[in-house]
């Protein structure tokens, strides 16, 4: 092979002990086991100017939670579902939710972890987020699992938000599985904002095709960063899981 002008010529043949390697091919499960994030956590290793302005705004006065910081996380995901199990919902809607922690907890990779919170007029965790939960013992709580009463979406959401500060993860996704109406709850919009502000997406699988609770479980999911899918039957369990986290 001849040799560019100024550059030395190219060796004959590869030193001794040289390994060639044909590169991989296909697209990766991971890209990495960790990467930098921004977060409004003041622990991390360096302010992020910009997240931490524009989270201050026009305000007067800086507050705590103004300041956004960039810090390593591992590269997995954390997923929590949240399960509507007042009065309002029953039936159907159980079998739904066990089919979709069971789709989710297929989707379930080395390092993601799982968290499942059922709420009525309270909230309760049926498995503390986690890298080592298992389906079995999930679907089984969700079996005896004994709701009723009336609808907090707030405390619900801000149960969730809870279970996801626990977690080092980068992707952070929380899964209501409700019609999307509160019948003894503050406005759960705040809650669904303060999750998207702290890193985190929330999707709506909305369990009722009627216009009320289909733009409840829109507003919910446009301030939480995140999509709504249809679940009106527990068939269409997996599918809106893939939707969502796709």
């Amino acid at each position: 092979m001849p040799s560019t002008p100024g550059c030395a010529p190219p060796p004959a043949r590869w030193p001794p002990g040289c390994r060639v390697t044909v590169p991989r091919t296909g697209v990766p499960d991971r890209t990495g086991s960790r990467r930098v994030v921004t977060r409004r956590d003041p622990t991390g290793a360096d302010i992020d100017l910009d997240a931490t302005l524009a989270a201050r705004g026009a305000e007067p006065h800086w507050r705590a939670e103004h300041l956004h910081t960039r810090s390593w996380r591992a590269a997995g995901r954390a997923c929590v579902l949240v399960v509507d199990a007042s009065g309002s919902v029953a039936g159907d809607e159980l079998a739904a939710a066990v089919l979709t922690a069971s789709a989710l907890a297929q989707r379930m990779r080395p390092g993601d972890e799982l968290a499942v919170v059922a709420f009525w007029s309270t909230a309760v965790v049926l498995q503390p987020l986690t890298a080592g939960a298992r389906p079995e013992v999930v679907i089984d709580r969700l079996f005896d699992l004994r709701g009723g009463g009336t609808t907090n979406l707030d405390l619900a959401l801000r149960t969730a938000g809870q279970q996801l500060a626990r977690t080092r993860t980068a992707a952070r996704d929380v899964l209501l599985l409700s019609d999307g109406m509160p019948t003894d709850s503050p406005d759960p919009v705040p809650a669904a904002a303060a999750l998207a502000r702290a890193g985190a997406r929330l999707h709506v699988l909305a369990l009722s095709g009627e216009p009320g609770s289909a733009e409840a479980c829109a507003a919910l999911a446009a301030a939480g960063g995140g999509r709504t899918a249809p679940l009106h039957r527990p068939s269409q369990a997996p599918a809106a899981v893939r939707t969502l986290l796709d």
